[in-house]
């Protein structure tokens, strides 16, 4: 080789060298997608290597649903998948004001999200965003839902219910059978990440929970669904019927697979 040809060489090894070492640290300032052991930014929509925000990328055992992953242990029961035991690590709605992270099971400092965007704005499952941060879906703080109440969305992912208000509490003329003439109404706010909120009003299987814990599932004529986002997000408006005396009631809601809600009607 001459020496004008092993000098060319070297400037241009030495210059490979100088841009790797100044390429731009992978982090969410930086890459949208899952950061991969060497650095490099990837889309973080594969189930081997999946994540968002760079974050580190993590192999799913599921599959990697925008950029989350899902599924991959049991699913869960027809009693709508709430009830169950322990999971790996911390558990949602009981890292105060942290997050569970469901990789590391770890309680850990919450990340930015976007208040423009729809629920659950660039945060991940079993999380929403609140006034630009992410924080866990609060756990259903009724009676209607155990003290042993559990709810892993790595696992059972399920719709995810961010918002519960009352609408509406009264005798009506028609709608409730007779001597359950009490009829009350709420709002329930959600979000999916499998988008499977139908244009036709269509829903997975929504859950009422009695006091002690009972349920019923929730009948196509009593609720309403909304839906957004390309299927994602909803408002539903759900209807149940109570004694004609009842001055108060307290319900509480689950999707199949998903997290509960509790709404007071009085």
């Amino acid at each position: 080789m001459s020496k004008h040809l092993a000098l060319a060489v070297g400037l241009f090894a030495g210059l490979v060298v100088g841009l790797a070492s100044c390429r731009e640290p992978c982090t969410a300032d930086s890459c949208a997608g899952c950061c991969d052991a060497r650095g490099e930014c990837l889309a973080g929509t594969e189930a081997a290597a999946c994540g968002r925000r760079g974050d580190m990328c993590s192999a799913c055992s599921g599959a990697c649903v925008r950029s989350v992953c899902v599924g991959g242990a049991a699913d869960g029961g027809s009693d709508g998948g709430t009830m169950t035991g322990s999971d790996a690590g911390c558990s949602v709605g009981q890292c105060g004001a942290s997050v569970c992270n469901l990789v590391s099971g770890q309680c850990e400092p919450p990340g930015p999200c976007d208040v423009m965007q729809p629920q659950p704005a660039g945060c991940g499952a079993g999380h929403f965003c609140v006034i630009g941060t992410c924080a866990d879906v609060p756990r259903p703080m009724c009676s209607n839902f155990p003290a042993t109440f559990r709810w892993n969305p790595a696992v059972q992912f399920g719709p995810v219910f961010t918002g519960a208000r009352l609408v509406s509490f009264g005798l009506v003329d028609a709608g409730c059978p007779t001597g359950s003439l009490k009829r009350g109404v709420a709002e329930l706010s959600a979000y999916d990440f499998m988008s499977r909120f139908l244009p036709d009003g269509g829903v997975p299987r929504l859950f009422l929970y009695r006091e002690n814990a009972t349920l019923t599932e929730v009948r196509a004529d009593q609720l309403s669904s909304t839906p957004s986002n390309g299927g994602a997000n909803t408002v539903l408006q759900v209807a149940v019927c109570a004694a004609d005396g009842t001055a108060m009631l307290t319900q509480g809601f689950a999707f199949e697979n998903g997290n509960g809600v509790c709404v007071t009607f009085r």
